[in-house]
């Protein structure tokens, strides 16, 4: 790890990964382009776009373009500039020149068309080729995915902004559509294949992410505090890395820990895993004395499995991410033949595997069974050592089934009784700390020591407050744009009595930087099969609210496509399509219903509750039963209520409520809907308590 002085020039090298990315023949103070320009880029139409790099402090900037349009501009003492370009009616490809005295970058295959931005969580970065179906007849839809007219550019998640260096515009091709979210290339295609003409789309998004980390820490500090927003900027990013580096010392010193960064990416960590030092090279062999190891106190419960909390109590949990070695001993009948050792359900996360100091397995993946193969010889009849280092990155992990040795003629169990076992480097916050404590002075120094040693703050969590604004957004901050396209609110679920105003805000902030009233267009959370806790409902209720407060803003209702058991929906087609009503309505003028009923008031009838919508279409209509509504009195109890649609109402009573108040309808983590439009298209689950 780094000293003082390494950091600093550390530093020194990441800002200039930070600049721009260049011109292949220039260095990064004669010019530059920011990384979100490329060849085969979509400019928005009809529209002063900005343009910036870098370059020569106190130089001239020239830039030129083939439809007949040019600009120009001197760069600031830091080297930084920026000019505008307009831009006529779509078409092309053209060709863009920017010149700095004899330094000049080319950008060629230029469309002029239609941009927007894609972002969100986990469903809007889904990507056409995730997984093995993970998107419906996903084959065939990247087969024939041959749109020349649709262009993609994703920012990487990367939260130190590398990555993006490398990063280009890509057309969309059965090659390059892999690479694309799945909504957003859904979206795109719609949108293309109405008004045929080209589609460009910026995507950034991260999984799992909430809504407060997309947010500015000025838009944050103006919302807060509400119930879950209580956010102080105490420390910027590149503090956090400045306090990291000097703890890194600290601990050392006063524990002996090597501290090392820990990759957020299994791909990442499987690639740099040889390259850390435990300090463990002969945990594996033969002779190794573990006498002073810890010896399995397990509850015949666990005979099994072997976790780590089974180790380590709830008291002792900055133990249970880390990396444990585990040694035991068995006999052979015949070390001639063949043999596997088996790890019947996996290991959690990760295994580095020995028998009689040699390597036989390293995987990288968390549950898969293990099924190493035993080199011919290697083994003994008496007293084969099995050595394995065993890491978990996150939420505890272990053994999770039997383990065995395995012939065809004969199976030996490895009970984990007989296992001996040393914490070796605890995982906190994205770093990997490495000691050589053992048992009791790991208990008395650690755990329960008076001193304890320092946390890294985690410089790989997307959830720190306003780190994807600031890592994910701003390299896209002011490109020209039309529009926001967002699936995201999963992560939110817990807070969602905050989300209207979380939305809302981030909303208006985004507007704020790119000063533009753009166009924003979100998707509603599809139902899933959430815990007894959470309110996905009253989630997708403060969805909902978010159009009767926010201008310029369009909802795509996904009632009908959630799967119970996936937060994932496979049906990405609907989504984009839905999403791309709303635009072709409200942006581009098309005559069509672009939405789902979406509740407006309900009126307290003669014993029952009349409910009305807006965005009817041509009629509203049930699919099967007309279920899922429900119906209160004064104190607030629901009981399930009869409906049925009266001229494009809903009429809704119960026996069980004889003076009704408040209705509801879809009112469940997971609810398949029964009211549509005419059109096709499902009404948004909502409760008409605080409308």
């Amino acid at each position: 790890m780094k000293t003082i002085t390494q950091f600093y020039r550390f530093s020194f090298l990441l800002f200039l990964f930070l600049q721009p990315k260049i011109n292949a023949q220039n260095s990064p103070t004669e010019l530059s382009l920011s990384p979100i320009f490329s060849n085969h880029m979509v400019f928005q139409q009809n529209n002063i776009n900005p343009i910036w790099g870098k370059a020569t402090p106190g130089t001239n900037i020239m830039v030129k373009a083939t439809w007949g349009e040019s600009s120009k501009v001197k760069t600031d003492k830091s080297g930084n500039w920026m000019l505008k370009l307009k831009t006529p009616s779509y078409g092309g490809p053209y060709s863009i020149n920017i010149k700095s005295g004899d330094n000049q970058i080319e950008l060629n295959d230029v469309l002029i068309g239609e941009v927007w931005l894609a972002s969100g969580q986990s469903n809007m970065e889904w990507k056409m080729n995730h997984c093995a179906g993970c998107i419906d007849n996903q084959d065939y839809e990247i087969a024939n995915a041959n749109y020349p007219e649709i262009r993609m550019f994703n920012v990487p998640m990367d939260l130190y902004g590398i990555k993006i260096n490398d990063q280009d515009w890509k057309v969309a091709n059965p090659q390059n559509v892999t690479d694309f979210s799945a909504t957003a290339y859904f979206f795109a295609r719609e949108l293309h294949q109405k008004m045929d003409i080209p589609i460009g789309i910026i995507n950034t998004s991260w999984g799992g992410t909430r809504v407060e980390a997309w947010t500015s820490p000025k838009k944050l500090n103006e919302l807060g505090p509400t119930n879950h927003i209580n956010h102080q900027e105490k420390y910027r990013f590149d503090d956090k890395i400045r306090y990291n580096d000097s703890i890194v010392l600290i601990n050392r010193k006063n524990f002996g820990f090597k501290m090392v960064e820990f990759p957020i990416y299994r791909e990442e960590v499987e690639k740099k895993w040889h390259e850390y030092d435990f300090k463990d090279q002969n945990f594996s062999e033969v002779d190794y004395n573990d006498d002073q190891w810890n010896k399995i106190d397990l509850n015949p419960n666990f005979e099994n499995h072997l976790f780590f909390e089974n180790l380590y109590s709830e008291d002792q949990s900055i133990l249970q991410d880390g990396t444990v070695w585990f040694r035991t001993n068995f006999d052979v009948e015949d070390p001639a033949i063949k043999y596997n050792l088996i790890f019947s359900k996996g290991i959690d996360d990760f295994d580095q595997t020995f028998i009689n100091g040699e390597n036989i397995g390293n995987t990288f993946l968390h549950l898969d069974e293990r099924n190493y193969s035993i080199p011919l010889g290697l083994l003994k009849k008496k007293n084969n050592v099995l050595a394995v280092r065993l890491t978990d990155w996150m939420m505890g992990g272990g053994f999770r089934g039997k383990a065995y040795v395995i012939s065809a003629n004969d199976s030996i169990g490895l009970p984990y009784k007989d296992f001996k076992y040393k914490h070796q480097a605890i995982i906190t916050n994205g770093y990997l700390m490495v000691h050589n404590y053992n048992g009791d002075d790991l208990q008395k120094k650690i755990v329960n020591g008076e001193e304890k040693f320092l946390k890294p703050h985690n410089l790989n969590d997307p959830n720190e407050y306003s780190i994807l604004y600031h890592r994910m957004l701003k390299p896209t901050i002011p490109f020209g744009i039309k529009g926001v396209i967002w699936y995201q609110g999963e992560a939110n679920v817990s807070n969602y009595y905050d989300y209207s105003v979380l939305l809302d805000g981030m909303i208006r902030d985004w507007r704020s930087h790119w000063n533009d009233d753009f166009s924003f267009y979100f998707a509603q959370i599809a139902p899933f099969i959430y815990s007894k806790k959470q309110n996905s409902q009253g989630l997708r209720d403060a969805q909902r609210k978010v159009l009767n407060i926010t201008p310029k803003t369009g909802m795509a209702i996904l009632l009908d496509i959630g799967e119970e058991n996936d937060i994932h929906p496979r049906n990405k087609q609907d989504v984009g399509k839905r999403l791309a009503l709303l635009a072709l309505k409200r942006d581009y003028g098309f005559n069509i219903i672009d939405t789902g009923p979406l509740y407006s008031k309900h009126e307290i009838k003669n014993g029952y509750i009349e409910v009305k919508f807006d965005h009817i279409g041509s009629g509203l209509i049930a699919r099967g039963e007309l279920a899922g509504f429900e119906i209160a009195g004064s104190d607030g109890v629901y009981f399930p209520a009869n409906a049925e649609i009266k001229n494009d109402k809903v009429h809704v009573h119960s026996d069980r409520v004889e003076k009704p108040k408040n209705v509801r309808y879809g009112w469940k983590n997971y609810f398949e809907a029964t009211l549509f439009n005419l059109e096709g298209l499902p009404g948004s689950s909502f409760s008409s308590i605080n409308p």
